[in-house]
């Protein structure tokens, strides 16, 4: 039996590159699906970097209120 003229073997070599081909696109979107949740993560820190000092300068201001409403 030719192996160059194997329908069967030429159909597994058809489906193998077919599935190499989907899993490397595969492996593409979820590298830029990993790149999206590190900028994204990126942004998420920032936020609480804004947040915790936004409390700390509403702190202050509550600090400032308080000592002027006991001067009254």
């Amino acid at each position: 039996m030719n192996g160059a003229n194997d329908p069967e073997r030429e159909q597994a070599l058809e489906q193998y590159k077919n599935k190499l081909l989907e899993s490397r696109e595969w492996e593409a979107k979820l590298k830029a699906l990993r790149l999206d949740i590190k900028g994204l993560q990126k942004d998420f820190d920032t936020t609480e970097e804004n947040i915790k000092a936004l409390q700390s300068v509403g702190q202050i201001i509550g600090e400032v209120l308080k000592q002027l409403d006991e001067e009254r």
